[in-house]
């Protein structure tokens, strides 16, 4: 599996690591529209608030920055931290996997899915 999320020791505090994005591993050339830090979020389809409650309650991650644009949570390098990387690098790759190979999903008149490969055509030859 790829490593698109690490940790990084912090410069400000000692022992303390933020979760990164590997940029190279990252193929959307425009980036997101907000925040990378939002972003972890999405993945595990939290808003943001949760995402930190969820890092302080259950990660023990202390919480930095209030009253500035994004509060962030800086974690111990520990077996729960290494799980959520883990957890991330995996949803990451699944995203990474749609993205390359993507489906069309369609819903029959009983509520069964199904998916079949997404076909482009080339307008100017059909």
């Amino acid at each position: 599996m790829k490593k698109y999320f690490y940790l990084e020791e912090s410069p400000f505090y000692k022992n303390k690591y933020i979760i990164r994005l590997n940029h190279e591993l990252f193929l959307f050339p425009h980036g997101t529209s907000g925040s990378y830090n939002v972003f972890i979020a999405r993945l595990l389809n939290l808003s943001y608030a949760d995402y930190l409650r969820y890092s302080r309650d259950r990660l023990g991650a202390e919480l930095v920055g209030k009253n500035t644009r994004y509060v962030v949570p800086y974690y111990d390098n520990n077996a729960s931290t290494s799980a959520l990387i883990k957890l991330l690098n995996t949803r990451m790759e699944y995203v990474m996997n749609e993205h390359e190979f993507p489906f069309d999903y369609a819903e029959d008149n009983d509520g069964n899915v199904s998916r079949t490969p997404f076909v482009t055509t080339n307008e100017s030859n059909p």
